[in-house]
């Protein structure tokens, strides 16, 4: 009789080259399957379309202002992605491709990305393989670096992660090749994306309290800030030359800085799928990493909370897989240990023997097919958010039948201002001037943009015409146009419309009526 030989087991190895292979497999699918369902770019971009086009008309030298609502914005924005993508179209990309497909693109290269940062703080493959997972399949972490503004999201999250991690080991190791990584990574930062700047900078600063407060930890901190200042400074002393070093207070100030605890709280909570597989092992994460004093993923992701509510969910998008792997691959043995034998798991557990448990490997197998499955549900309703066929159709047709100064109102009674694609995209399609678009005015209303902002959502939200005349006068809006969402504009004000006049354009979707 032949015995069945015994099965050789998994090596440490052979396990995280599965549990990666399938974070990056199915990651790069959620995040291709929304662009092959649309042939438009997902959300937003139409600055960033029209950026593009200013920095190729000025012979890809920066601009003083944008072209983009006809307001002469400063081109004060980090410029690195707007020339990645009007490079693409020099090699024959069109504007819409460039939007829509590069920043998934950007998104899917990421992932490997993302292990070797989780890697490098979580001390172990097996970690990190876990943290991709979760960093690649928690639905709502990633749609921001898909959507056509991802073209600097993505670059400026690829960037941070690099300078974060040549930051870490600089005061680690204190090697001049780490401080050199860590000057360049930064200065791709700052040249990418405003908030990941400052995001940057504050994730230093919180290294270096942990890490970096030594003789070799001060020297190499200064020598990366003085290297960044210096490599930027191109860029940062054109604008300044231009518009004034106010213009970077300016979008500074735009948005809530205020602290909250509650938010903090909120974030850590949050529920992303049905069966909240990553809020459950960050909160058991979290435990962990006080027991074994990793305070410093604790504080990274909780400080930028009470400093500006804008950047904070975007470092939490990075810290909260870390924890997550922690509670996935630490804590949950030990709290499994612990009901079966009412024991107390008081020794830090070895990723490696993890690996060897048959059961919870399985488990994670389970957990990661379950996550693709909802990221493929959300996919589809990514998909949904982009500028209809109807909303194309009347922009074009602006720019064709209108005069090139006309002012536009758009009432769409949709008051997320940034989850409303035709508000940003009507500039850069009609080439008119849109009195509701917020997308810009950072750069120019500083302290007064989320003012604006909230009188741009009431003028939304308004049910008849006193209301509309009251919020116009509030903005200061003349407009020559008015456009209407017939879906879901208050009937009140579009029968206040109807009575007086005929539309100037009609499809299944929009009116357009001249005042």
């Amino acid at each position: 009789m032949f015995r069945s030989a015994t099965p050789r087991p998994v090596t440490e190895k052979e396990w995280v080259w599965t549990v990666l292979g399938l974070a990056l497999l199915f990651g790069a699918a959620v995040r291709i399957f929304p662009g092959l369902l649309t042939g438009f770019p997902i959300n937003d971009g139409g600055m960033f379309a029209v950026a593009m086009r200013d920095l190729t008309a000025n012979g890809f030298a920066l601009p003083k202002t944008t072209s983009y609502n006809l307001l002469d914005i400063p081109f004060a924005y980090p410029p690195f992605g707007f020339y990645a993508g009007a490079f693409l179209q020099r090699l024959g990309m069109s504007e819409l491709q460039v939007l829509l497909w590069f920043p998934i693109f950007l998104s899917a290269i990421m992932l490997p990305l993302y292990y070797l940062f989780a890697r490098e703080f979580l001390g172990d493959r097996p970690r990190a393989a876990v943290a991709a997972v979760f960093f690649a399949l928690t639905p709502g972490e990633y749609v921001w670096f898909m959507m056509g503004g991802g073209l600097t999201r993505s670059f400026g999250a690829i960037f941070f992660m690099g300078a974060a991690a040549f930051i870490y080991r600089s005061f680690k190791h204190g090697k001049p090749r780490d401080v050199i990584f860590a000057s360049a990574a930064s200065t791709l930062t700052v040249l990418s994306h405003p908030q990941y700047a400052f995001l940057a900078v504050l994730s230093g600063a919180i290294l270096w309290m942990f890490y970096g407060r030594s003789k070799q930890g001060i020297a190499s901190a200064a020598l990366i800030a003085v290297g960044t200042a210096l490599l930027t400074a191109p860029w940062w002393g054109a604008i300044a030359a231009h518009h004034g070093l106010d213009i970077f207070l300016s979008t500074g100030q735009a948005g809530v800085l205020q602290g909250s605890a509650r938010r903090l709280v909120g974030n850590i909570f949050s529920v992303q799928t049905f069966i909240p597989f990553a809020m459950l092992f960050r909160v058991l994460g979290i435990g962990w990493t006080v027991r074994y004093k990793r305070f410093d993923l604790i504080v990274w992701g909780a400080i930028p909370f009470f400093l500006d509510q804008r950047s904070a969910p975007i470092v939490a998008g990075f810290t909260y897989p870390l924890l997550a792997a922690y509670g996935f691959m630490d804590a949950l043995p030990a709290v499994i240990k612990w009901l079966r034998h009412r024991k107390q798991a008081v020794e830090e557990s070895k990723s490696g023997g993890f690996v060897y448990n048959h059961s919870l490997s399985i488990g994670l197998l389970g957990i990661i097919f379950y996550l693709a499955l909802e990221c493929a549900g959300h996919g589809y309703a990514i998909s949904r958010a982009v500028l209809s066929t109807p909303a194309r159709e009347m922009a074009a047709w602006v720019k064709e039948s209108t005069p090139m100064d006309s002012r536009y109102l758009i009432l769409t009674g949709r008051i997320g201002l940034m989850n409303d694609p035709i508000q940003e995209w009507f500039p850069a399609l009609a080439e008119r001037h849109s009195a509701t678009t917020i997308q810009g005015l950072e750069w120019t209303l500083g302290k007064r943009f989320m003012e604006r902002w909230d009188e741009l959502t009431a003028l939304q939200t308004c049910l008849d015409m006193e209301c509309v005349k009251t919020q116009e006068n509030q903005i200061g809006a003349e407009a020559d146009y008015v456009i209407f969402d017939k879906a879901s504009t208050a009937p009140e004000i579009l029968g206040a419309f109807s009575q007086n006049a005929n539309p100037l354009f009609e499809n299944e979707r929009y009116l357009v009526y001249k005042r």
